[in-house]
């Protein structure tokens, strides 16, 4: 029997600390019912409001998955991050007219796991890092960097996405968007696995990976973060990854404690986050039971 428990952090930068600025990163994770998802945003620092965007846009993400939840009762690679997208747009735009936002508030990019028992997905609108450790404390990590550091942010596709794609050449064949994938064994090795470009058409679509079931019950916690946990002084963003997902136990808010606990201990160091930082995880619990697939149909 799989069962599946969230939580969800996020911590102000010094950047933003130093300046007065509020953090611009959200977090939010839950269990509905039979399923579960975890949800990272990031505002844009050259943006407005974007620390309001950013919560917008995790609640309005969250707000599509538990309807596509209700309505289809199952996850599909190839058809539910489409329907999420539609849906999270929707929600998105009708928030920003009603509280008489632009464009510029609502510049947030989003990574979002969305899993039930039989399998899920984890899906990346613009930039950040996944992270997935597995049972044997194997740790899969993909970091995800748009070339000249222009993210794709959802809210473009209310009205600025041209704009966006002309900034990027105008060829939406060209490989815009990088993803470094490390493999990171117990004893601390770092094996490096590929370097993928990705297209500019497929970076706007979004970069969706697929968990399905018998893969999930090699795992153990499937994690989000936005681009701030590769922006700790002095540590590189593998070391900081695994030592957010080094659990000394799993109850109660385990991925909070557990941030919270990191950051404590690199700032002895004198050193600490520059950016904001959001942090959401998915933990896969594993019995010996049989899960009955009928039972959820």
């Amino acid at each position: 029997m799989i069962e599946l428990f969230t939580d969800s952090y996020f911590h102000i930068g010094k950047a933003h600390l130093s300046s007065g600025k509020p953090c611009q990163d959200y977090a939010i994770s839950d269990v509905y019912e039979k399923m579960a998802f975890a949800i990272i945003s990031d505002g844009c620092s050259t943006g407005r409001h974007t620390d309001v965007g950013s919560r917008i846009l995790s609640l309005s993400t969250a707000s599509a998955i538990r309807d596509n939840w209700i309505t289809r009762r199952k996850i599909n690679m190839m058809k539910t991050p489409a329907e999420i997208n539609v849906g999270q747009t929707i929600v998105l735009a009708g928030m920003q007219d009603a509280l008489g936002l632009i464009t510029q508030d609502m510049l947030a990019t989003c990574l979002y796991a969305y899993i039930c028992p039989q399998g899920g997905v984890v899906h990346v609108q613009g930039d950040g890092v996944v992270a997935t450790k597995y049972c044997d404390g194997r740790i899969k990590v993909s970091n995800f960097e748009w070339l000249d550091n222009k993210p794709f942010y959802p809210a473009y596709k209310n009205g600025n996405l041209q704009n966006f794609i002309d900034a990027h050449g105008g060829n939406l064949d060209a490989n815009r968007l990088r993803e470094e994938i490390w493999m990171i064994n117990p004893d601390g090795e770092e094996i490096p696995l590929d370097l993928k470009e990705h297209s500019l058409a497929r970076g706007l679509d979004g970069v969706t990976f697929e968990f399905v079931q018998k893969e999930l019950e090699e795992i153990e916690f499937i994690a989000v973060f936005s681009d701030g946990v590769a922006q700790i002084d002095g540590i590189d963003w593998k070391d900081a990854v695994v030592d957010f997902l080094a659990f000394k136990n799993t109850a109660g808010v385990f991925a909070a404690r557990r941030m919270i606990r990191g950051i404590k201990d690199f700032q002895k160091g004198g050193k600490g986050p520059f950016d904001d930082i959001a942090y959401a995880v998915v933990r896969v619990d594993t019995s010996q039971e049989e899960y009955d697939v009928e039972n959820t149909e």
